[in-house]
């Protein structure tokens, strides 16, 4: 199936031979208001052609849309440490370490968040590549995963096959890291980069208190610019900065970039949000995650004249170092539905494994245990209601399409 054709299909919730009962008219997931206003031309093509860009960027909506259609089991469920975005495209690599990535949504709630998510991505993935048949086989894949990481926290799971072949694609001297990493950055007023350095100051000041050995001058800022990357961050205010790292010498600079934090207020089933919001991506990323950066931090209100300019309020920021190794997975980089299958087997442990980890790190049995006997209670309707979340989101795409 060519992929016109393939989108055709989607269109009519028809893949690969399968005829899907679709949704009412009025059963739609749409962006949030104001969010296609803001995106750019580029990515609104994206939205209009590829069904998992317009999945990626409508996660808000797809969230509530979860905790409204669960709304029954909510008070029932345990509260875990949830991604906030699990999806098959969260998959990245470096030299030593894969897993899901990118914490901005991460919140607390209860699991089936990311499980319907998760099994949400994998349904599109397969329709993409027509392998529609595999799909139940693939959520069973997930689902093992989660289960055993359930049981056994420790156990881990094998590197999926694809991370070599990831891995292989991103060789990149730090050379041509950083000059292509200046590429990205688009120009800032003076003022904005003034405020920009500030920030910086005072997030060095908070980190330099966790980790005395960095070097003085280590958050010395070279150059900075914004940065236009992402399709489910599109909305949010991105900054790529280039500091002076480990010594004067411009070879050995890092690239870190500082990212506005979106607020998660009134989606029904997370938990509110604290006094300050961006701890909740900080301890995201430190729970569930396996790609450790050197700079992880949670950065004040930058008051950049630009931003304010355009209306936007005043938010966090949180502020992360980039690796020259880092590599995301694509869909079109799946080679087979065994990728896939891998790729959904290690998401379901890593998620199983820690989100329901406590504040003080404490791995509670008696949770588990009664994670794991409502997870085998819900599964079957989890199922049913990723498929039809799905429906309704490919009737909110066809609507992007056909303005």
């Amino acid at each position: 199936m060519t992929s016109n054709a393939l989108r055709s299909a989607l269109c009519l919730g028809v893949a690969t031979g399968i005829v899907l009962i679709g949704p009412s008219a009025s059963a739609q997931l749409r962006p949030e208001p104001g969010a296609i206003d803001v995106a750019s031309g580029d990515l609104l093509d994206r939205l209009r052609t590829d069904p998992f860009a317009y999945f990626r960027f409508v996660n808000r909506s797809w969230t509530t849309r979860v905790c409204e259609v669960f709304a029954d089991e909510m008070r029932d469920l345990p509260i875990a440490r949830l991604h906030g975005d699990a999806h098959v495209e969260q998959f990245a690599v470096t030299k030593d370490a894969w897993g899901l990535d990118d914490f901005d949504d991460s919140a607390r709630g209860p699991a089936l968040v990311d499980i319907v998510r998760f099994l949400g991505s994998i349904d599109l993935a397969v329709r993409q590549h027509a392998w529609t048949p595999s799909r139940d086989a693939l959520f069973d894949r997930f689902f093992e995963g989660y289960r055993k990481a359930l049981a056994e926290p420790d156990a881990g799971s094998p590197q999926p096959g694809i991370v070599d072949h990831l891995r292989a694609q991103a060789p990149r001297s730090r050379a041509a890291f950083l000059e292509w990493g200046e590429m990205k950055m688009e120009p800032m007023t003076e003022a904005s980069v003034g405020a920009v350095v500030a920030g910086i100051a005072a997030v060095a000041r908070s980190v330099y208190a966790e980790q005395p050995d960095l070097p003085p001058g280590y958050f010395t800022i070279a150059r900075a610019g914004w940065l236009r990357l992402g399709v489910g961050s599109a909305v949010s205010a991105k900054i790529l900065i280039r500091i002076q790292g480990p010594s004067p010498a411009p070879e050995d600079d890092e690239l870190i970039e500082a990212k506005e934090v979106q607020s998660l207020i009134g989606i029904p089933c997370l938990e509110a949000q604290s006094d300050q919001p961006t701890l909740r991506v900080i301890l995201g990323a430190r729970q569930l995650g396996r790609l450790k950066p050197t700079i992880l931090a949670a950065g004040p209100e930058l008051v950049i004249p630009e931003v304010l300019a355009r209306g936007r309020p005043l938010r966090d920021w949180w502020i992360r170092s980039w690796d020259p190794s880092y590599r995301e997975l694509g869909l079109s980089d799946l080679r087979s539905v065994q990728d896939l299958a891998e790729i959904a087997y290690d998401a379901g442990v890593q998620l199983g494994a820690h989100s329901v980890v406590d504040q003080a790190g404490s791995r509670d049995a008696s949770v588990r245990t009664r994670e794991l006997a409502r997870l085998t209670r819900l599964e079957r309707r989890i199922r049913d209601e990723t498929l039809r979340l799905i429906e309704e989101l490919l009737v909110g795409w066809k609507e992007l399409r056909v303005p």
